[in-house]
């Protein structure tokens, strides 16, 4: 039982849930120009625009130089959870109506569904730290793969002590000779 305890311990100091976003997820064409942050990608590479109001939470003076670009995530189909891909953040979508909504590359949304679906609900998460956000959307994320600052560790438990049974007296009788037990008691009743 104490090995169980510690295993689970041990998981759960270990283990924690990444924060995950939901919107939805289109796809575009990176390739006809420059994306909103410098790069020139193509349909092939496996990249992603964020939604508008979103990078403009962080967006400088030069968008270039927005501290969302080039972070990765991964992401995944929200009813196909087992089937993710992994993309750059590299423009912004002006399209794109909720706050974590992603526009993938072909190569990205081919691997979630087929092109003629064109949107479907997503889910995802930072794959790596993204510490210096620290204000916006993002402020606080916890990304996949990381383990936040262990709590304390938990005191064992004092063991309970087992109540000890009362010894009981008894009379012990010998069932063999009941007979002459029987008649001793008798003869000792009379004197």
């Amino acid at each position: 039982m104490y090995k169980s305890l510690s295993l689970l311990s041990l998981l759960a100091l270990t283990s924690h849930a990444a924060t995950v976003f939901n919107g939805e997820g289109t796809y575009y064409s990176p390739g006809i120009g420059f994306g909103s942050c410098g790069v020139l990608n193509q349909d092939t590479e496996l990249v992603a625009a964020l939604a508008q109001v979103t990078m403009r939470q962080y967006n400088p003076s030069n968008p270039n130089n927005n501290p969302v670009c080039g972070h990765k995530v991964r992401v995944w189909e929200t009813s196909k959870p087992a089937n993710s891909v992994v993309v750059a953040i590299e423009d912004t979508c002006p399209g794109c109506k909720g706050a974590y909504d992603l526009d993938l590359s072909p190569a990205a949304f081919n691997k979630l569904d087929r092109p003629e679906v064109g949107r479907i609900k997503i889910s995802w998460e930072f794959v790596e730290p993204v510490t210096f956000l620290k204000t916006g959307p993002f402020a606080g994320a916890v990304p996949a793969g990381t383990t936040p600052p262990s709590p304390p560790p938990k005191q064992p438990a004092a063991p309970t002590k087992k109540p000890v049974a009362k010894k009981q007296h008894c009379t012990c009788v010998d069932v063999e000779n009941l007979g002459e037990a029987e008649n001793a008691g008798a003869a000792r009743d009379e004197l």
